[in-house]
């Protein structure tokens, strides 16, 4: 014990000698410039007597040394794209020094031209810094924040914007963005600032599941617009910013593998859609053409089961700039290939014609198998032949290839069935291939002619095509009365009257565009006001094809089995010329020009914008309707002026106040105006044409407080308001010619729509935390019809006025991401859910009818780890709660024994709830790949 003693002592003493010379050094890197935080920077902790530690900066730009040693100590702070930074500290012992950091961007001195370098384009501070100093209401996402996220389309990265939901295709991905409750047609999609053509072939908007997130730099939604932007964006619009020549070489390149749960639980059925051809018979023959068998193939009919195919996922994107910086330039390249299933269940529906309360008359089964191959090509260049005077040229190609099996399995309720299979029953096998492509090229010019006096202009080609073939056999099965009281569809017949359909869809939309703006910019009153003026011109040309043939039974072999092989199997073509005089055989074109003038000034704390627009529409048509039927030909003309004012109050450096009002108009979609009589398949009603449609206009106004405390930290606030005139919606309506209902676009009255949003970020070292709700809530009053039984036992109906939502406008929309990221390990992890709420589908023409999409929840996660110097390895999986996409009317189901019941209980249905009209579902998909950047 007395040796033990003095030994711990000593133990002691030099214990507390160490801990007296240890101590703690933290701060914070961030642009001198913009004061924005540094995420990344290398911060290097060391003295001469061998001690060396780096780290990285963390989301909030800040650092931290543990134990550092007391004494004299060199900071060195690298960042790419800015000058290094070092410096000296003397740090006592058991002490802690708080260091300040601030990088400047390097800068070139040429003998002409001063080259400074930009931050990251693509990170988050930037996009923080889009938000505060624009001009307008906007929402910005980067590309750093796209790609550690769990979407791989520009569509699914729209959700995770305040206020924005999003329409789902029939595989379950995303498709359309509907911003603050305005459904797609209110909203336009621009790409680098300006508008490209669709090659969808019903709306003049671009379905945004065509994009790859990876080609983008940033995605920015505009709430608000200015005079100098066009003027057909009542909801707002979405600009992909694609990726732009960096200051110094950069390389990427991911590589990655998906799988869908759905699949590996049930396998993908494939088709033959190795076919070519996409011209029917008549277009590449002529119009008197009569079509044989021999034009027409039975590969798209034969089906094959793939146990577990893996999906595609990679990219590559190579940029910079020559020594002189003049010169700059970068090649995208992205290709994903993916395979998913869907399974649903569907109801027709009709109304009661004495209660009014809904009916259903069918069941169906359905279910798809999808695959989608989206490829793209970005190039852009850029020359600065000196400070005033630069160009650049954004080329860029987009291709959509979609293959899709889908079997519907169709059961009448009559006859007192009640659910599917029960009684004879048709099915319909269906191959759909369709190939969406966008082209577009942009060249772009910047030119100071003085001190305050510049020219910029900018033409544009852009050309979109959509082709797609279908082919669909109609089958009938008997009914076989087992002895255990169970039904075996046996035999399976083919359909002798529709036998198969064979129906080939192409359509183009091509825009040749020009803008010039001249802007001035003198002093007046020791204030500088910024003048704008300038015009556009675009000429767009939509030529639209569509045949329809239908191959049925030999008379002499009208009964004939389907084994599964259509090669088996002898049909005749019974509509020899396809349908030529179908009014989807059309040529639209549509002139839009437009003009505006626009001020700009600062005085005090107040920014000032407004003024005004001018846009004239010119349109004209003709179809392959016979010259004696309405709407062959048609002709409509109308000019707009769009007033606008933007008013940005700056309480300090790091607050703003902001007032907008803005008109705007929104045009009606081609396919809405021609009189056609068809529509999409995979509509559950039949849509018709309007000619007389007219095009929307709207007053909208917009307030928003926003607080940037940190470069990526935030606080935004608003409400919003619009009135619309003519607001354009679908409804289901019956025409005198039919007794079912078909769905038909119309303009009804006026309508009103107001909300408030709040978007919170905050990130705290390695910690973050994204989320930000919306309230929307709309109002629309239209005539709707209710049936009902009169005092004498008469069937009879009145029309009422009803008031609802608007059709896609959900009241309750919430966004919340949880963040982690350790630069130094480098691990980033991500969970995001997105609630969107209930939302009318479809309209009825009937009171208490409308079909409404239930609310929902999705689940998605995303984490990426350096697994060597820059190579990362990384995982996404999405919809991890197997959301269903539900549909119901608000009426209950009618129980046995009441008025307005179908006799009796059917699968599916509750009596007493809500009446189901449709349920599919489409699995997780699970992502795992490699990255590496350089």
């Amino acid at each position: 014990m007395k040796k033990l003693l003095p030994l711990l002592i000593l133990l002691f003493y030099s214990t507390v000698n160490f801990a007296q010379n240890i101590a703690l050094v933290r701060g914070t890197v961030t642009d001198k410039q913009t004061g924005e935080p540094m995420l990344g920077a290398v911060v290097t902790l060391k003295n001469k007597s061998g001690y060396s530690k780096s780290t990285g900066t963390g989301l909030d730009g800040s650092f931290i040394f543990k134990n550092a040693p007391a004494g004299n100590l060199e900071i060195e702070v690298k960042y790419v794209s800015y000058q290094k930074y070092e410096t000296n500290i003397e740090l006592a012992a058991n002490a802690t020094r708080f260091v300040k950091v601030q990088l400047e961007a390097k800068v070139n001195n040429l003998n002409d031209v001063v080259v400074t370098g930009h931050g990251n384009r693509e990170s988050d501070q930037s996009a923080r810094k889009l938000e505060q100093r624009s001009d307008q209401v906007l929402n910005a996402v980067s590309a750093k924040t796209i790609e550690v996220s769990p979407d791989i389309t520009v569509a699914n990265v729209t959700q995770r914007v305040s206020g924005v939901s999003i329409e789902r295709s029939n595989n379950g991905e995303g498709q359309y963005a509907i911003i603050r409750g305005m459904e797609k047609r209110y909203t336009y999609t621009l790409v680098n600032g300006f508008k490209i053509p669709s090659p969808d072939n019903k709306n003049r908007y671009v379905p945004l599941d065509i994009f790859p997130a990876d080609i983008i730099e940033r995605l920015e939604v505009y709430k608000s617009l200015t005079p100098n932007m066009e003027g057909d964006a009542i909801g707002g619009g979405i600009n992909l910013v694609l990726k732009n020549a960096p200051d110094d070489f950069t390389m990427k390149f991911n590589l990655g593998t998906g799988l869908s749960q759905s699949v590996a639980d049930n396998g993908f059925t494939n088709f033959g859609n190795n076919d070519k051809t996409f011209r029917s018979p008549r277009i590449n023959n002529g119009n008197n053409y009569n079509a044989s068998i021999g034009d027409f193939s039975n590969n798209p009919q034969h089906f094959t089961n793939s146990k577990l195919p893996l999906g595609t996922i990679a990219g590559l994107s190579v940029g910079g700039r020559t020594a002189d910086k003049k010169f700059g330039a970068l090649v995208s390249l992205s290709y994903q290939n993916i395979y998913k299933n869907t399974n649903g269940v569907f109801f027709q529906t009709d109304v009661d014609p004495v209660s009014n309360a809904p009916l259903v008359t069918d069941i169906q089964s359905r279910t798809y198998s999808t695959q989608q191959q989206r490829t793209s090509a970005i190039g852009r260049f850029d020359y600065k032949f000196d400070r005033n005077n630069h160009v650049d040229l954004n080329a860029s190609f987009i291709d959509l290839a979609q293959n899709q099996y889908r079997y519907v399995s169709d059961t009448s309720l009559n006859l007192a069935r009640t659910g599917i299979g029960q009684g004879r029953v048709t099915e319909n096998p269906r191959s759909d291939r369709m190939v969406q492509k966008i082209y577009n090229f942009q060249l772009h010019g910047d030119h100071k002619l003085a001190d305050n006096f510049s020219v910029n202009w900018t033409g544009i080609y852009s050309k979109a095509t959509a082709n797609e073939n279908r082919y669909q056999l109609a089958l009938i099965t008997g009914r076989t009365l087992q002895a255990d009281g169970s039904v075996l569809q046996q035999p399976v017949t083919i359909d002798a009257l529709k036998g198969q359909t064979q129906t080939f869809a192409y359509n183009s939309d091509q825009d040749k565009s020009g803008f010039l703006n001249f802007v001035y910019t003198p002093t007046i009153a020791n204030t500088k006001v910024e003048f704008s003026v300038g015009g556009m011109y675009r000429n767009k040309t939509r030529n639209s094809t569509y045949d329809q043939y239908t191959l049925g039974l030999p008379l002499t072999q009208s009964t004939q089995y389907y084994d599964g092989n259509i090669d088996h199997n002898t049909f005749i073509v019974s509509t020899l010329q396809g349908t030529p005089s179908d009014p989807l055989n059309y040529d639209f074109t549509e002139n839009v020009g437009g003009a505006y003038g626009q001020f700009k000034f600062t005085t005090g704390k107040l920014q000032v914008l407004g003024g005004v627009r001018y846009e004239h529409t010119d349109q004209n048509w003709v179809d392959a309707l016979p010259v004696t039927q309405l709407g062959k030909t048609g002709s409509i003309k109308y000019y707009d002026f769009l007033p606008s004012l933007n008013l940005k109050y700056m309480l300090d450096d790091k607050q703003n106040i902001r007032a907008t009002y803005y008109s705007a108009i929104s045009r009606p979609n081609f396919y809405e105006l021609i009189p056609h009589t068809t529509g999409d398949p995979d509509a559950d009603y039949q849509e018709v044409g309007n000619p007389y449609l007219k095009h929307a206009t709207a007053d909208n106004y917009d307030l928003r407080y926003e607080f940037f405390p940190k470069a990526l930290d935030q606080f935004l606030a608003g409400v919003f308001y619009k009135r619309i005139e003519n607001p354009i919606e679908y409804a289901l309506v019956k025409q005198s010619s039919s007794l079912d209902y078909v769905s038909q676009a119309g303009n009804f009255g006026t309508a009103h729509n107001y909300g408030f949003e709040v978007d919170v970020t905050k990130y705290v070292r390695h910690f973050g935390i994204r989320a930000n709700y919306a309230f929307t809530q709309s109002k629309i009053t239209t005539t709707k019809r209710e049936d009902y039984k009169d005092a004498n036992g008469n069937n009879t109906f009145r029309t009422v006025d009803q008031s609802r939502p608007l059709q896609g406008q959900s009241k309750n929309i919430g966004n919340i991401s949880l963040l982690y990221k350790d630069v130094k390990s480098g691990f980033d992890a991500q969970i995001s859910a997105v609630y969107t709420g209930e939302r009318i589908n479809s309209v009825s023409a009937y009171l208490n009818n409308d079909v409404w999409q239930k609310g929902f929840t999705t689940l998605d996660f995303s984490a990426e780890k350096r697994v060597y110097k820059n190579l990362y390895i990384y995982g996404k999986a999405t919809n991890l709660l197997n959301t269903p996409y539900k549909l119901f009317i608000k009426l209950p189901y009618p129980p046995l024994g009441k008025p307005g019941a179908s006799g009796q209980a059917i699968e599916y249905q509750t009596a007493g709830e809500n009446t189901f009209v449709r349920r599919d579902t489409y699995g997780q998909y699970y992502i795992l790949g490699l990255h590496y950047k350089l």
